[in-house]
């Protein structure tokens, strides 16, 4: 993987997969780049894809916690720049929906279209409450308890009912192998503190906000919140799943996904010149 230089020397390790116009895929808390693994086989039919590891999870830096949304924004920015990409279309899930909304906000020359997933402008109490519960477990080291606690909120409950197997071995991987304990307590803190709602009118690319009726960390009102601040933005709810729409149905989710892509592409063309890395 090629590795980014963003600011505050840190490395962001990222890939780079398919061909076409380029598309930034930013992931969740507590989850590196192979979060996307379910979309990018048709994603890349069609789209350059580039994927990395947030700071503080899989092989990117992990600084010490008291970093902003805004900064790891800089971090998505500083991975279009080393791939030597101008402008990307850019989809965020969770967390990654919030720092996509940094990313546009702060650096808006760089954004052609905006996917906010699944995400936020500003914490409700309840999801505010559920963010700091995790970074107290995150907190005192118990990384297990840690990633019992959110794949219960992760998952709706028939998908987690239907896959017990699946969810033990995520449950391994997050507990062990996701990101340390610092990286945890860094990406939390920093969702618990952002807040764009008040900035997002300032928005105006063509933006796709979806969500999900059985999500229980970020309810559809979120969703709701987001649309009606963002001119011309479409809001898509999928029925029946949970928080992780692009793991529990993810034809689904990559179709609507593209639906909306390919109309923002044909709005503002892009280049479509083979990456550097690209395979």
């Amino acid at each position: 993987m090629p590795v980014a230089k963003a600011p505050g020397d840190v490395n962001i390790h990222y890939e780079i997969r398919g061909d076409g116009p380029p598309l930034l895929l930013i992931s969740g808390t507590g989850h590196d780049h192979t979060f996307w693994s379910g979309q990018l086989p048709l994603f890349e039919r069609e789209y350059t894809c580039l994927v990395f590891d947030n700071r503080g999870m899989g092989r990117s830096s992990v600084p010490r916690p008291g970093y902003s949304l805004a900064d790891m924004a800089g971090d998505a920015a500083a991975v279009l720049d080393d791939a030597g990409v101008d402008r990307a279309h850019v989809m965020g899930f969770s967390m990654g929906g919030h720092i996509a909304q940094e990313l546009c906000l702060n650096h808006p020359g760089r954004v052609a279209s905006l996917g906010l997933h699944h995400t936020w402008a500003r914490n409700c109490p309840r999801l505010e409450s559920f963010q700091r519960a995790r970074k107290r477990l995150a907190e005192w080291g118990d990384m297990e308890v840690l990633a019992e606690f959110s794949l219960l909120g992760l998952y709706s409950h028939t998908y987690y009912d239907e896959h017990s197997d699946e969810m033990a071995g995520k449950l391994r991987w997050l507990a062990e192998k996701s990101g340390p304990k610092d990286g945890w307590v860094g990406q939390l803190d920093a969702t618990i503190k952002g807040d764009t709602m008040d900035r997002l009118h300032q928005i105006e690319v063509p933006a796709l906000v979806t969500a999900s009726t059985h999500d229980m960390i970020v309810e559809p009102h979120h969703a709701e919140e987001i649309h009606s601040r963002i001119k011309g933005s479409r809001k898509v709810i999928l029925e029946g799943t949970g928080h992780v729409a692009l793991i529990e149905r993810p034809e689904a989710f990559a179709r609507i996904c593209l639906d909306f892509l390919r109309e923002a592409s044909a709005e503002k063309p892009m280049s479509a010149k083979k990456l550097p890395y690209a395979s």
